[in-house]
């Protein structure tokens, strides 16, 4: 069965596009052509596409490959996409990693390859969907979750925190769990009886954020009445672009003269928005607003000893989260394993490990985690472990 029936073909040579959508239409799946980036994003703006195979070269296009492939990542991240070039280059194919796409392949390529590639991209996207399915259905933990002096600290301080009426900024770096300790100083505050509101700075846009504060006048479901009481978190703060910079630290100030404001504002970033002012992307004022109070996340690497914890609380809240009928274990060696990996994506990226790795399970009908269980690049990346213990 095809999971990803419809694929979008991008090449400025229609001869290409043909070639390849004959050989997936064999296959069973629905093909569009687009010779140029306006007309892939037509297409992705009114058909439904499933994945799509992007050549970075498109001679007489408004966006080149590169670029189109950024714009479609960002709008639409829940899209596979393949790149294909016929002038293969390291640095280009780490840059479109790097940027989202899910391969890279030289031309000419072999159709065994490409169908393949295609197969291992709709089953690892189709798995990311279920995973985000489960951890919307999922509980936030009422406790930052580690044995580490330094989760303890935090913890304090979230306590500490809940009880004041500063506004707050978080850093860390990304998958700490920046947007947890949020919900968390809002949970153990007397705002937690009110609306915990989050926004993704990348996705606010000056004009609408302006106009949803001034709808509060005409609607009783109003963006501020909604929020007055509770908490506004803004997710990457450090994305707000300085128009939107402009509209937020008027808010703060109350400059729109609204009656009766109250919220607390609650910001995350993994920049270092000091060097965004010195160099101008970042207003002063806004900074010195928002940060009153700070509180600083470190990396998993930095507390391997929160790893294990982590795991178990992992593993225990996808089998209440799912209602598994069953108790699922990890080996000691499997532990091992997870301790000994630096995890650049830190908590998030430990949390997807595990939901995938026990999705997987289901399908083998186990019920213990082993060593064999835990994705192979990560137990490649392993400094501990030698091709003969693996």
């Amino acid at each position: 069965m095809i999971e990803n029936k419809n694929i979008l073909i991008i090449d400025d040579e229609i001869d290409i596009c043909k070639l390849i959508s004959g050989v997936l239409e064999d296959e069973g799946y629905n093909t569009y052509n687009a010779q140029n980036s306006d007309n892939a994003l037509g297409i992705i703006s009114k058909d439904s596409v499933d994945l799509i195979i992007l050549d970075v070269w498109l001679e007489g296009s408004k966006l080149d490959g590169i670029e189109l492939l950024q714009e479609i990542h960002v709008t639409r991240p829940e899209i596979p996409i393949i790149i294909i070039s016929g002038h293969g280059n390291v640095d280009t194919a780490v840059t479109a990693i790097k940027i989202g796409a899910y391969d890279y392949l030289e031309k000419p390529f072999k159709t065994e390859r490409l169908m393949h590639t295609i197969k291992r991209a709709s089953e690892t996207y189709n798995l990311r969907q279920e995973i985000t399915s489960i951890r919307n259905r999922s509980n936030y933990a009422r406790d930052y979750i580690g044995v580490s002096n330094t989760v303890i600290q935090l913890n304090q301080e979230i306590i500490r925190l809940a009880d004041v009426k500063s506004r707050i900024l978080i850093t860390g770096g990304s998958g700490v769990g920046k947007e947890l300790i949020a919900r968390l100083i809002h949970n153990k505050s007397s705002r937690s009886k009110f609306l915990f509101t989050r926004l993704n700075a990348r996705n606010i846009n000056a004009k609408e954020f302006e106009d949803r504060i001034f709808a509060n006048d005409d609607d009783d479901s109003g963006f501020i009445r909604e929020l007055n009481g509770g908490t506004l978190f803004i997710n990457e703060i450090s994305e707000l672009s300085m128009e939107s910079q402009k509209v937020l630290l008027n808010l703060v100030n109350n400059k729109y003269k609204l009656v009766n404001l109250d919220f607390r504002l609650v910001a995350s970033t993994s920049k270092d928005l000091k060097s965004y002012v010195s160099l101008g992307l970042f207003l002063d004022d806004l900074f010195n607003r928002i940060s009153i109070e700070q509180i600083h996340i470190p990396n998993l690497i930095d507390r391997k000893e929160d790893i294990s914890p982590l795991v178990k609380y992992f593993i225990e809240d996808y089998v209440v989260t799912t209602e598994i009928n069953h108790t699922i274990d990890i080996t000691d060696d499997a532990l091992a394993i997870l301790q000994s990996y630096s995890w650049p994506g830190n908590i998030k990226e430990l949390r997807n490990c595990i939901d995938g790795v026990i999705l997987q399970m289901n399908s083998e009908n186990q019920n213990s985690i082993t060593a064999n269980n835990i994705p192979i690049e990560i137990r490649e990346n392993n400094p501990n472990i030698t091709s003969n213990n693996e």
